[in-house]
Parts: C-alpha cells; structure tokens; sequence
C-alpha cells in the first residue's frame, strides 16, 4: 500500500495506479469524509445546474411514456440489457 506524505497547504498526490483505476484526472472533484478515524475520498461529477433539470425532465417524460405504454399494453421484450440500453437511446 503506498504512502502518501501531507505537503505543503495540505495537498497530497495520489498514486498513479489509484488514479488509473479509478479514472480519476488532474481538475476532477472528490469528497471527503472520515470514517472510523479513515479519509474516504469519493470521486463525484459536477453537472451543470441547467443541463441537469434537462435531463430530469427528459427522464420524466420518458418515465411517463414507458409507463403510458404499458398501461396501453405495449410492453417491449428484450433479450438482453445492452439492447435495452440500445433502444433507450433511440
């Protein structure tokens, strides 16, 4: 397990390996958080706050269609979840 040394203001570097692992780059956000007396760094995304009421409302009114068809009936069967994903993005 490598070592991380605090420098200066606080800043550590993360290995190569954790990074490459967990894809994280130069500019990403993590969160931090103490458990058991353990840093817990999480990788998160940060979305634009317009983009992201877009896409929730894109959401719901794909919710809303999937639901109006079944109601209808219409269900669709797919073989496997990469022909779901396929359709979804149709």
């Amino acid at each position: 397990m490598p070592l991380v040394q605090v420098r200066e203001k606080a800043q550590i570097t993360i290995s190569s390996k954790i990074r490459k692992t967990l894809g994280i780059k130069q500019g990403d956000y993590l969160e931090a958080e103490v458990e058991d007396s353990k840093i817990v760094l999480i990788p998160k995304i940060l979305v634009d706050k317009a983009e992201a009421v877009t896409l929730s409302k894109k959401g719901e009114e794909m919710l809303q269609e999937a639901l109006e068809n079944v109601k209808k009936g219409k269900v669709k069967e797919f073989k496997n979840v990469e022909e779901l994903i396929d359709d979804l993005h149709k």
